[in-house]
């Protein structure tokens, strides 16, 4: 036995504790990799071996005061969006079912059920049918979808429609709203919530 390293130590019940170690060559390849992985972090984080772990403790807080302030823009947003999407509703009249469909690239499923939820809100007592599909991801990769309705058969019609479309959308919902996801939102643009066959039209996109 040439050398030992003593890697650290476990707690475990009955006062007794877990010792690790390395011995031999092992320690060597623990070195190497040890080398490896903190020029590879001075990179990443700019700054030498030695100041790394307030670097790493930097960048955590600065992630959490930027997702602080996202949950914040984002509390302001919904409303403006769901009263947008509402006006769209009640100015096509009561004559007809009122559709509307929402597509936010950069938002997330929070975003597009809050935006349903402020919606459903809004529309609450309307005098005519409503139906509303609000998605939130990229086109290519897909993301989040919410269908909102004043009818609980227009919103099966609309997943319908959509996995027409779409491909498989998985979710499930009730009272008035469906939460779910779609793999892709490329041919959402040709969606129509007409009541008429799926290939007579399209709805809106934004």
């Amino acid at each position: 036995m040439q050398v030992l390293k003593l890697a650290g130590v476990d707690r475990i019940r009955g006062g007794n504790m877990r010792l690790f170690f390395y011995v031999g060559t092992r320690v060597r390849e623990y070195a190497e990799a040890s080398l490896v992985r903190d020029r590879r972090l001075a990179g990443l984080l700019s700054c030498p071996p030695e100041s790394q772990c307030e670097a790493v403790e930097r960048s955590i807080k600065q992630a959490k005061a930027s997702l602080k302030a996202l949950k914040s823009l984002r509390g302001q947003l919904v409303p403006l969006v769901a009263h947008d999407l509402r006006n769209q509703l009640v100015a096509q009249g009561v004559s007809r079912r009122q559709t509307t469909v929402y597509h936010c690239e950069d938002g997330d499923g929070p975003f597009a059920s809050s935006v349903g939820s402020e919606l459903a809100k809004l529309m609450m007592g309307a005098n005519s049918e409503w139906l509303a599909v609000i998605a939130s991801g990229s086109k290519s990769d897909g993301g989040a979808l919410v269908v909102v309705g004043s009818k609980e058969a227009s919103i099966t019609e609309a997943v319908e429609r959509l996995t027409l479309l779409l491909g498989p959308c998985k979710g499930g919902g009730s009272h008035g709203a469906w939460r779910g996801k779609a793999a892709s939102f490329a041919q959402l643009s040709k969606l129509d919530l007409s009541g008429q066959s799926p290939a007579a039209g399209s709805s809106s996109v934004i």
